[in-house]
């Protein structure tokens, strides 16, 4: 049995947070402070891994990234920065 009700509410509140997000993006769009990245020497990447789950999702997306940006990295175009202190010791609060 399909529910209706429960599919109607779903599509608004997705059609709801859809328009929402490409509201922010027209904003940030008008803001005209873009980094074009592609014209930057390197870009550095920082991952940083977090507790819990985290570093093991974070070392996961880290590979994907390496494969995926394997000829800027070798280019030297792009860097990949591991960080191994976690934030909950503290080692970014100022």
């Amino acid at each position: 049995m399909v529910d209706e009700k429960a599919i109607q509410m779903a599509q608004e509140k997705f059609g709801a947070l859809v328009r929402k997000q490409l509201e922010r993006v027209e904003v940030l769009k008008n803001e005209g402070d873009w980094v074009d990245y592609s014209k930057l020497d390197k870009l550095i990447i920082g991952v940083c891994g977090g507790d819990g789950i985290g570093p093991y999702i974070c070392a996961s997306a880290q590979k994907v990234m390496e494969v995926l940006l394997a000829d800027k990295i070798a280019a030297g175009k792009v860097e990949i920065s591991r960080s191994t202190d976690s934030p909950s010791r503290g080692a970014w609060r100022s």
